[in-house]
């Protein structure tokens, strides 16, 4: 009986591993640097698995924010990608490459990577022959700067859904000079755009003990949304509804304060992936 106990916990160990491992891709049909793809699939692929991306905070650290999820996505028919945005290659990859930190915008078209996730989506479509149209997106920190401005900047209306987590600063849809507003934004933002933007499922989701200032942005546009991420992502939700109610738009985002999280990404997932996940089918 002992043996198969044991015999039964290695079958179920190995079932366990092998659906969770960690593959790896090089996604290099752009005219972009090369990006390191690592993603994680069902025991069994079929043309109704859909597709969730994890976007890394600035430690670029891919493979990790991708692990989290692991225990999340074990049965569920779904593929969850993390695309590694390296520093050399894409230092300001949460600004989709428009601007810098200091709020300098970059004017060269050529850098942006506002079609990135777009392309990554074809690519793995393609790659493992899905009927899936849209995807979903949880980005975390530095992450999730990036998905709020890819919401907003991409022109890709297959993203169905997404989790912007413990951003460091955000792009108002206010009067205020690129990046900290839509004002003389690089690439043109048409009042449609910026409907469905609005319009969209989005989870804004801040750690009520995020208040640190590591890596917190303290240029002088950004320290006025506030002084720490809670109070900036309070600030953000509340221009979002002035602005829906001022343009008559609908509003879809939900806001929400995590009660005893910080700055972690590993205490944000459980709640993204409860989210994402929710109606994504089961393995049988």
């Amino acid at each position: 009986m002992k043996n198969f106990v044991q015999l039964f916990l290695l079958l179920v160990l190995s079932i366990y591993v092998s659906s969770s491992e960690i593959k790896q891709v090089t996604f290099a049909y752009w005219d972009k640097p090369d990006v390191e793809i690592f993603y994680i699939t069902p025991e069994q692929i079929n043309e109704d698995t859909k597709v969730i991306f994890v976007i890394h905070g600035n430690s670029r650290n891919a493979e990790d924010y991708l692990s989290a999820w692991i225990p999340h996505a074990l049965n569920k028919n779904v593929i969850v990608a993390a695309p590694q945005f390296t520093k050399i290659d894409f230092r300001y990859f949460f600004l989709l490459e428009m601007a810098e930190s200091s709020g300098k915008v970059n004017h060269n078209k050529n850098d942006y990577i506002n079609n990135s996730i777009s392309l990554f989506f074809n690519f793995i479509k393609s790659k493992f022959s899905l009927s899936t149209q849209v995807y979903s997106m949880f980005g975390h920190s530095a992450g999730a700067q990036f998905t709020h401005r890819y919401l907003l900047l991409s022109m890709d209306s297959r993203i169905s859904n997404s989790v912007v987590a413990n951003a460091g600063w955000y792009t108002f849809l206010t009067n205020d000079e690129f990046p900290y507003g839509i004002k003389n934004s690089p690439i043109s933002i048409s009042n449609e755009q910026i409907k469905w933007f609005m319009s969209n499922k989005v989870n804004l989701l801040i750690g009520s003990d995020d208040v640190g200032f590591q890596s917190v942005n303290s240029s002088k546009g950004a320290n006025l949304q506030g002084i720490t991420r809670v109070d900036r992502a309070s600030n953000y939700f509340n221009s979002l509804i002035m602005n829906a109610e001022n343009r008559g738009y609908p509003l879809r985002w939900n806001y929400r304060v995590l009660d005893s999280v910080d700055h972690d990404f590993k205490k944000v997932t459980p709640f993204a992936a409860q989210i994402l996940l929710r109606d994504i089918e089961n393995i049988d």
